[in-house]
């Protein structure tokens, strides 16, 4: 796994791989909810490969913030490198939010997605990278939370993981649980990239992890574009077969 101008070919293929998964399966989602007959998202298996994918992009996230965080030297550095970042995720969250909102007429719109969460923990990396190992800790204190169970409460809370009774959206990655991947990512990148470099170097064919890698080096164009295309590709293909 070679770099090639600051970037690590490996796990940029990688999160190719996530958006790929993402992709195929917000296509289900969507004959979902145009109402098309097709396997069902939200139950098993499909709805397994779902969170299968929000756990590859949050892990890769939590690894990539790690090689970041050994690149950016200084904690108020660190501080305000990922600020900036983070503060840009959590904008176009917000867009994502104002969008969905107006799409779905207020009804399971993205309230708190998986940009949010990214944004939101990017902005918390420089005091979870100094936490070391003992943020697994962290991690599994807020797994053992969600597995006890938050209560309900009011919809501005949401962002925690405490939400209405009645409350749905169709990408919701609270803080409690998701942060717990995150942290994971950022131990798992300490453990294969100690000082930023990388444990192994992997061969593996090199087309492939190209073609790969590309997408991961765009995965937030393709994850912001990807919705209107598979609305599109799916209303096209609709309208030649009727």
């Amino acid at each position: 796994m070679e770099l090639h101008h600051g970037r690590y070919p490996g796990l940029d293929a990688c999160r190719g791989i996530a958006i790929l998964m993402m992709v195929s399966y917000h296509f289900f989602v969507d004959l979902d909810f145009i109402g098309i007959p097709g396997p069902d998202p939200f139950s098993s298996p499909l709805k397994c490969f779902g969170v299968l994918t929000t756990i590859s992009f949050i892990g890769i996230a939590g690894i990539s913030a790690h090689l970041k965080s050994e690149k950016t030297h200084g904690f108020m550095k660190q501080i305000r490198a990922f600020l900036k970042r983070g503060g840009e995720l959590l904008l176009i969250g917000v867009g994502i939010s104002l969008i969905t909102w107006w799409v779905m007429q207020g009804v399971g719109y993205v309230v708190f997605g998986i940009l949010h969460l990214i944004g939101t923990a990017l902005i918390l990396t420089p005091f979870l990278y100094r936490l070391g190992h003992y943020g697994l800790l962290l991690a599994a204190g807020l797994i053992m939370i969600a597995v006890f169970g938050l209560p309900a409460g009011p919809l501005w809370l949401a962002w925690i993981g405490i939400c209405p009774v009645d409350f749905y959206s169709v990408d919701y990655t609270p803080v409690i649980p998701w942060l717990s991947v995150f942290i994971f990512g950022l131990s798992t990148g300490r453990f294969f990239f100690p000082s930023g470099y990388p444990r192994y170097f992997l061969n593996t064919p090199e087309k492939p992890v190209r073609c790969l890698a590309f997408l991961g080096r765009h995965s937030l164009v393709i994850y912001l574009i990807h919705q209107p295309v598979l609305f599109l590709l799916i209303l096209t293909i609709l309208k030649i077969g009727g």
